[in-house]
């Protein structure tokens, strides 16, 4: 594993540490509020991240992703809550940042990334391999972090 690629992977799992520190210390009814003026919450926000990090990965590299499907209805790109998250929901969502880390880390070590399909985001930033793609990651995992933040301190 390069330097590049162990810096990226400890800036990520400093994120799901933070997006862990929400999910432990805020209720239930703070992680589901959609307050005045957004469209999403904090739990959503957090669960976006992770799914968003399977399907640029695990899905455009051919390989089975590590999260539930109903995670990936609910949490991709231009979805909302439809409906409040219960406790178990968010324990599950809790331990799955830092599995799915961790498979993550296995899998790329084990150079199961290779076979990666060229995608472009709505941004149009064009993602042509894990190393440009887990930049992505941690760029996007920074705006839904900030969305957190601001969440935070409506609720």
């Amino acid at each position: 594993k390069n330097i590049h690629m162990k810096t990226q992977l400890a800036i990520q799992l400093h994120n799901r540490k933070i997006f862990h520190h929400y999910l432990k210390h805020f209720s239930l009814e703070q992680l589901n509020a959609i307050p005045e003026g957004f469209n999403n919450n904090i739990l959503w926000n957090i669960a976006h991240t992770m799914v968003t990090h399977q399907l640029l990965m695990y899905k455009r590299a051919g390989l089975e992703m590590h999260v539930p499907e109903a995670w990936v209805t609910a949490f991709s790109k231009g979805s909302k809550p439809e409906r409040n998250f219960t406790a178990e929901e968010v324990q599950a969502i809790d331990a799955a940042l830092f599995s799915t880390y961790e498979q993550f880390e296995a899998d790329l070590a084990q150079g199961r990334f290779a076979a990666m399909k060229p995608y472009t985001t709505s941004t149009q930033m064009v993602l042509d391999s894990v190393e440009t793609t887990q930049n992505f990651v941690l760029f996007h995992d920074g705006i839904h972090l900030g969305s957190v933040l601001a969440l935070a301190k409506l609720v």
